[in-house]
């Protein structure tokens, strides 16, 4: 079975069990979300490798989501759903001693890079959270949990340039590196990233009409973006906070 089968499959469970009575479906709501998120892909620990930030870019990233919420009594409730996400970045850092594998022309090269790195990425993923709620009154809610993430289309490229790579280890053959393709060295990892994420899932809810509200949302990514036996570059996770309205139908 795979991973979007099994997405499917969990939320008609859901669905179908909050649905199992007339008084279950009076305890559940119902909401649609729009909403714009800043973050990127960041290394499971900023190290010293990284030596500076020259630029960062955020990408075109919105969430569009829809969602149910189903009350046990006045305070605690469980969240779910499904959201559509348009994640991405174009990050330029300084670096020193950074392990990376690049090509340059028709030379494929590997090993210990001093300069500067320009990385781009963007994904497209559908997300399953699955939250505990909190409602602090009639207006405030704050929610915690967990969500998986199948990516439906990814991608993870960029170049190495304004440096030098010791080839192989520290101390290997010095291979100069400039700014123009052809002088720099370019990667593509989008084949190495993996189809499924999980992670942290947080928020909090305002609602300012019976209607209408406001919503926060931060994930963090628990899972590497990249497949297990991939090695060209440091572990990253993916890391987003987003901001947005809501409406509930019900």
């Amino acid at each position: 079975m795979t991973i979007k089968r099994i997405i499917t499959a969990a939320l008609f469970i859901a669905v179908m069990a909050m649905g199992m009575s007339a008084s279950v479906l009076d305890s559940v709501h119902y909401d649609v979300r729009l909403g714009y998120a800043l973050g990127g892909t960041i290394p499971s620990h900023i190290g010293k490798e990284i030596r500076g930030i020259n630029s960062y870019r955020p990408g075109f990233n919105f969430t569009v989501a829809a969602g149910a919420t189903y009350s046990f009594n006045e305070h605690w409730a469980l969240h779910s759903g499904l959201r559509f996400e348009l994640g991405g970045m174009d990050a330029d850092s300084r670096v020193k001693n950074y392990d990376i594998e690049v090509v340059r022309g028709d030379e494929s090269l590997s090993g210990i890079f001093n300069g500067n790195v320009r990385i781009k990425s963007a994904q497209r993923r559908i997300t399953l959270p699955i939250q505990a709620q909190y409602n602090v009154n009639k207006k405030l809610a704050v929610r915690g949990g967990f969500f998986m993430g199948w990516l439906t289309n990814r991608r993870f490229w960029g170049w190495a340039y304004d440096g030098y790579l010791r080839e192989g280890t520290p101390v290997g053959p010095k291979i100069e590196m400039g700014s123009e393709p052809g002088d720099r060295g370019d990667f593509d990892f989008d084949a190495n990233m993996r189809h499924m994420q999980w992670g942290l899932d947080v928020g909090a809810d305002w609602r300012f009409t019976h209607r209408w509200g406001a919503f926060v949302e931060l994930t963090y990514g628990f899972s590497n973006i990249f497949k297990s036996d991939f090695h060209s570059v440091m572990p990253l996770r993916p890391l987003y906070g987003t901001l947005g309205v809501s409406y509930r139908i019900k």
